[in-house]
């Protein structure tokens, strides 16, 4: 993964660390300085959120190790400042599997909590007799403080709000009854609620608060949105969206052309040929990566992908576009009877979905 430092892998789930990860660090250390904190509790802090971070690390395994019992593969888990993410191939359309991939996090917190708070009560830790001073991350408080996080985490991460795990578990629980859509906006809806209080509350009393429900509303509003469009999409096969005029952009020519058709249409994608076989494609982020990288002469087959995501014209429609987001793919290949016949775009699939919408309410 791009700008992020590989850690390892167990049961095929590679973990990786942003690079911005070390931004947090690195404030840390330059905040806690100013304030005249000495080295020793600094170099404690870092522990502490590091070992915060292993946690976090296990909570997200949590979630990867109980959709691998209902063969949903986990491409991989990266840490950024504020977190981590499990990139699940795809979140399991059975409520109660659904349930307990989502609550497997959580419980892993659980867990931690109660396996630290059993340590501390036989080392004969007293909460009571420690005094204000003592309190602070030292050797015989850290897992104190670890216990203390893997509950909050726990807890916090059981809010019921989309991208919370809390909300994912709301939205099983709806979805025995009701539609999967349905359900989601249910949960959505209830998580963009809390996530007003928040901003409202937030404004008097803590300015984290505005930001946590900014990041719930949003992350709400998206789900619901992605939900709705993954249900829309059901019944339609590839070929009802399959795109078969689109431009086209040899292989060896220089980016000056490239960067004309760009201009001179509307098309943000290419698809790049080689004696009139399709090859692979050129995104408009990759002309302009080249442009930057090198110069207008700059040859096409030195900047295109040519790894294009295939795709069968009788597969699912939402089953294909599931897989274009995992891959990340703007435009994938449309193949029948193993010959090229076309591209599906993104884009061109928000077109159709709002088409055929509007036909279903006419």
């Amino acid at each position: 993964m791009k700008f992020s430092l590989y850690l390892g892998s167990y049961k095929n789930v590679k973990v990786f660390i942003h690079w911005t990860f070390s931004l947090l660090l690195l404030w840390i250390i330059i905040s806690n300085m100013r304030q005249g904190m000495p080295g020793m509790d600094i170099l404690w802090i870092i522990i502490f959120v590091l070992a915060l971070f292993a946690c976090v690390v296990m909570h997200e395994f949590g979630h990867a190790l109980a959709a691998q019992k209902y063969g949903i593969q986990t491409k991989d888990i990266v840490l950024y400042p504020i977190g981590g993410v499990a990139r699940l191939e795809k979140l399991p359309e059975d409520p109660k599997q659904e349930l307990w991939v989502a609550i497997a996090g959580p419980l892993v917190n659980v867990g931690l909590f109660v396996i630290l708070s059993i340590i501390l009560s036989f080392t004969g830790y007293n909460l009571e007799n420690l005094e204000l001073e003592e309190l602070r991350i030292r050797p015989n408080t850290i897992l104190l403080y670890i216990a203390s996080a893997n509950l909050i985490l726990a807890v916090f991460n059981m809010l019921p709000a989309f991208p919370m795990d809390g909300g994912r578990v709301l939205r099983a629980l709806l979805s025995i009854r009701l539609p999967r859509a349905k359900a989601t906006q249910i949960a959505g809806g209830i998580g963009q609620f809390l996530a007003i209080f928040f901003v409202f509350f937030g404004l008097f009393n803590n300015p984290i608060l505005v930001l946590i429900g900014i990041f719930i509303f949003l992350g709400a509003a998206a789900e619901v949105s992605h939900t709705q469009q993954e249900s829309f999409l059901k019944g339609y096969k590839v070929k009802d969206a399959l795109m078969m005029k689109f431009q086209i952009i040899a292989f060896d020519a220089p980016l000056s052309k490239a960067v004309e058709k760009l201009l001179n249409s509307q098309a943000t994608h290419f698809v790049v040929v080689k004696d009139d076989v399709a090859v692979g494609t050129l995104s408009r982020n990759e002309i302009i990566k080249g442009l930057k990288e090198g110069n207008e002469d700059t040859i096409i087959e030195q900047v295109a992908d040519f790894s294009p995501l295939k795709i069968e014209t009788e597969e699912d429609l939402d089953e294909a576009w599931k897989k274009m987001m995992m891959d990340n793919k703007k435009v994938a290949f449309i193949i029948e009877n193993g010959h090229f016949l076309g591209i599906l775009d993104q884009e061109n699939i928000g077109e159709f979905v709002m088409v055929k919408s509007a036909l279903t309410k006419a």
